[in-house]
């Protein structure tokens, strides 16, 4: 595998190599905006579109006229499907071209900008203005408009690869005209009729208990819930029994019913729940082996609802998931034509490019296999960090091979999940216009886009931000690890060092643009994510130095790191940006998460626990409550006040579900190969008296499973009094990360779990009681 850099060719931006070429078009006052007669609303807005930017240029006015109305000897720039055009296009309605075909003609003089309804037109405007006259909309509220109106004579007849395009980030799903200048079409979008209206998915995902909510049906009818292995059906973070036939039948009455209230969608969500749980009765089962994959079970069903649905509704598209225990594809069922499957990639290496990175081997084995035998190919693609929306995350290099990986393999939609949630993550504004462009067009180049971009946005900052991204990408394949869609830290792939070396860099681009407030604010608000990555490696720094004797301020001192917080803190201040992480946890949380972290690491020997107080330092950790990542926050998981615990806090999980609320990303400073006990101190609230109470966990992303598994019984953990389980010795290795998650138990037989800490322990040393 070839090593890209992205950000280092010498490309000149668009603008300047389109005007380079530019025939120069004198467009007075001579011209108008033609659009026909009584014209539907989306073209109204694609005039108004037109002229509002036009008349932003220097000297310039053009008025709106219908074309019965224009004005005689005038020529015109038309809009949309005039009588004009008729003698241009041979279709000017585009009713049998591919959706959102676009066409810009020079004929005789006239402009016409035209493509197929609804958003053609509209389209055909933003494309006239981009790529011809040089406008750029940065962001929703920075637009370049150039000191001079010209234009490139150049014809353009383009259909998007992408038929569902959606840039998931705040930037689009904050501002309709600005979504609708990208070109995107996705469900979160909102994008009204004026604007070309959006693709809408009923339900959008995980809809199983959407349609057949638990609390409604499973009293009734426990059969048409998931079974577990020891034959006893849940209706608690499961999924449905798709081989119950009477299921089927109110599942597809529901869906009718959803369908009559939204009929113009044009899609309707039939998917798994967002968790494992398949059923696991007999008759499900037999059919995932003969398929060879659970997907083939999910097909079957998928089918027989779509069939009865296109009964009353033909043109309506059913959509499931390929995600994570559906993701392989069957052996033997089909997508039916009216079928949609979504394939998800939230296992991928995002360091690595999907066409041949060997980490990615799995996946791109999954598109192969969907594409052969799929007709409607949609691919879920996570280009974020959903752990923290605000860390680095240097994913950037393979933003474009990717897209044009799933373009050849017949994708017809993409939906890249950036960070809708956050306006202030990891260089968000130029990743949703760079993905925006390169979902319109694929084969757009990204060097040039990012050049474009930084160049117009940062100025002369650009290329020195550009240089910043480059060594953080470097650092990310230099250390060989994984870069997943959920990290907690940068420290796996970015030493302490080069963590400096960054820092040192991101400066020189602020100092660059220092005399301009504007630019000056744009680049130090992307600083953010430095700040929020060196503040979390602090955090491991000060463990790095216990477990190497390497003093913390060698590479950091406290007083720069205070001075780091609180510019930060002024920063999430001004920008407000919402939350975090997935979850929606709010900044304040977060801020208040920090501080814990931040505190001096300083070693209490008469404050540890028993265990490891008289072991030597550097052989011995203790992770507690404000170290973890905690998932579903204030809903499965709160984290309480408790003075028997070791911090004064610790962490109290409802037990009637089997999430993963409790995580650890463990640092590599642990010594990979060495050796490692696991401590966990907790005590569960039950009414059982055995049975599985809770599991914990060492999961190795990068084989994709554990390393080491738990099961930790009601009887060795319930009652008021913390007790410490002890683990096996396992064998560090990086992307490992530790898990607790409890089995699923009704509240009458285990209430809760509470967690104080995990306590680390070399396996060579002598373990305390």
């Amino acid at each position: 595998m070839k090593a890209t850099h992205i950000f280092c060719s010498a490309v000149l931006g668009c603008l300047a190599a389109i005007q380079s070429m530019a025939l120069a078009a004198d467009l007075t006052p001579s011209y108008v905006i033609v659009t026909p007669d009584n014209p539907p609303v989306v073209i109204q807005t694609a005039a108004k579109e037109l002229a509002d930017h036009m008349n932003q240029f220097p000297n310039s006015h053009f008025d709106i006229v219908a074309e019965s109305q224009r004005p005689e000897g005038r020529r015109a720039i038309h809009v949309g499907p005039t009588k004009g055009a008729a003698a241009v296009f041979p279709d000017p309605t585009f009713a049998n071209a591919k959706p959102d075909t676009i066409s810009i003609r020079f004929v005789d003089g006239d402009i016409y900008l035209n493509g197929q309804m609804p958003r053609g037109p509209l389209y055909a405007v933003y494309t006239f203005l981009e790529e011809l006259l040089g406008v750029r909309w940065w962001t929703h509220e920075d637009t370049y408009i150039p000191s001079k109106l010209v234009i490139q004579k150049r014809d353009i007849e383009y259909a998007p690869t992408f038929v569902c395009r959606e840039t998931f980030y705040w930037e689009l799903h904050r501002d309709t005209p600005f979504a609708a200048r990208l070109k995107d079409t996705g469900h979160f979008s909102g994008i009204p009729e004026e604007y070309g209206g959006h693709r809408s998915i009923i339900g959008w995902c995980h809809t199983f208990y959407q349609w057949l909510p638990p609390q409604t049906y499973f009293e009734k009818h426990p059969e048409w819930y998931s079974m577990n292995e020891k034959g006893e059906r849940f209706g608690d973070y499961g999924q449905l029994c798709l081989t119950n036939e009477e299921m089927r039948k109110e599942f597809v009455k529901v869906c009718l019913e959803k369908i009559a209230q939204d009929p113009t969608a044009g899609m309707i969500s039939v998917s798994q729940n967002d968790w494992r749980g398949n059923c696991q009765c007999p008759a499900c089962k037999a059919i995932e082996e003969e398929e060879g994959s659970p997907s083939g079970l999910l097909l079957r069903f998928v089918n027989a609802v779509a069939a009865d649905i296109r009964k009353q509704y033909p043109d309506f598209f059913i959509e499931t998931l390929a995600y994570q225990y559906t993701r392989h594809a069957p052996k033997i069922t089909r997508p039916a034509d009216n079928v949609v499957v979504r394939l998800c990639s939230i296992e991928m290496d995002f360091s690595q490019p999907l066409e041949d990175g060997p980490q990615n081997a799995s996946f791109r084995k999954d598109i192969e296999d969907w594409s052969a035998i799929a007709k409607n190919l949609y691919i879920w693609n996570y280009i974020t960090n959903f752990s923290n929306y605000m860390l680095l995350q240097p994913n950037y290099r393979n933003l474009g091979n990717d897209l044009r990986f799933f373009a050849k393999h017949h994708a017809i939609g993409i939906f890249e999940q950036g960070d809708a949630g956050c306006s202030t993550g990891d260089f968000v504004r130029p990743r949703a216009w760079i993905v925006a462009h390169l979902l319109w067009n694929p084969n757009l180049d990204e060097k040039a886009l990012a050049q474009e971009f930084f160049n117009g946005y940062y100025g002369a900052a650009g290329p020195l931000l550009l240089n910043y991204i480059d060594f953080l990408c470097d650092c990310m394949e230099k250390s060989g690890s994984r870069l997943p869609c959920y990290n907690d830290n940068v420290q796996h792939w970015l030493t302490g060092a080069d963590l400096i070396k960054a820092r040192a860099l991101f400066q020189q681009a602020e100092d660059a643009v220092k005399d301009n407030p504007v630019l000056a604010e744009r680049v130090h608000r992307e600083r953010i994510s430095l700040d929020v990555s060196t503040l979390l490696s602090y955090f491991n720094m000060q463990r790095e130095a216990f477990f190497s004797t390497q003093t913390v301020d060698a590479l950091i001192s406290q007083n720069a790191i205070t001075a780091i917080k609180e510019d930060l803190f002024r920063q999430f201040d001004k920008w407000n940006p919402a939350t975090w992480r997935e979850g929606g946890q709010s900044i304040s949380s977060y801020k208040e998460q920090l501080e814990g972290l931040l505190k001096p690491f300083e070693v209490r020997r008469d404050n540890l626990p028993e265990a490891c107080r008289n072991l030597p330092d550097g052989t011995w950790d203790v992770l507690w409550p404000q170290t973890f990542n905690i998932y579903f926050l204030d809903s499965l998981v709160n984290v309480v006040d408790d003075p028997a615990a070791f911090s004064g806090k610790a962490i109290c999980m409802k037990a009637n579900h089997n999430q993963w609320a409790i995580q650890n990303h463990i640092g590599s400073y642990y010594g990979v190969g060495r050796k490692w006990k696991y401590l966990i101190r907790l005590r569960c609230d039950a009414d059982a008296k055995d049975g599985v109470a809770v599991q914990f966990g060492v999961y190795n992303a990068g084989k994709a499973g554990n390393d080491y598994l738990r099961d930790i019984k009601v009887s060795e953990c319930a009652g008021k009094d913390y007790v410490t389980i002890e683990t096996e010795p396992v064998p560090f290795a990086l992307s490992q990360y530790l898990w607790l998650a409890p089995v699923n138990r009704p509240p009458e037989e285990v209430k809760d779990i509470t967690v104080d800490s995990i306590i680390m322990i070399r396996a060579d040393q002598n373990v305390g009681n």
